[in-house]
């Protein structure tokens, strides 16, 4: 298959997926605190943080999957692909080292892995043959270099 339609198609269902996973992280970092002792307020500030932060980075990285033809915009698929690492650190965080994570948030979170190490992995492959075509400075496009 070709790796910048199988690109394109999980950055799709990813829009759909991730909203569901982080409505079900924040309704259970909800349901743990009302019903584990042990989970101070800090640890609860500090994850709906992180949850807030892994929302914008995805949110960011999405929206800039939404652009027309991204075979041809290889500074945009460079930009996911910068923005994929953050985002798999924190969906690693609660996946594997949440203060109590349960079996859902582990199943849903190593979904959610898999989906964006495949996404990485396409987005690498598509960049690596067009590196001159990158624009690396994330405020301005070198128009010139993209047609």
């Amino acid at each position: 298959m070709d790796r910048q339609l199988t690109f394109e198609i999980l950055l799709y269902l990813n829009i759909f997926y991730f909203s569901f996973y982080a409505g079900i992280e924040g309704l259970f970092l909800l349901i743990k605190f009302y019903h584990i002792e042990e989970l101070h307020m800090i640890a609860l500030l500090n994850e709906i943080f992180m949850l807030l932060l892994l929302c914008g980075i995805e949110a960011a990285r999405l929206w800039l999957g939404q652009e027309d033809n991204l075979g041809k915009r290889v500074s945009i698929v460079f930009r996911i692909l910068v923005l994929t690492v953050p985002s798999q650190y924190l969906t690693a965080y609660f996946t594997f080292w949440q203060t109590r994570v349960t079996q859902v948030d582990a199943v849903l979170g190593i979904i959610l892995l898999i989906i964006q190490s495949i996404q990485l992995v396409c987005a690498f492959l598509t960049c690596v043959p067009n590196k001159h075509r990158i624009c690396f400075n994330p405020l301005e496009t070198n128009w010139d270099k993209l047609h």
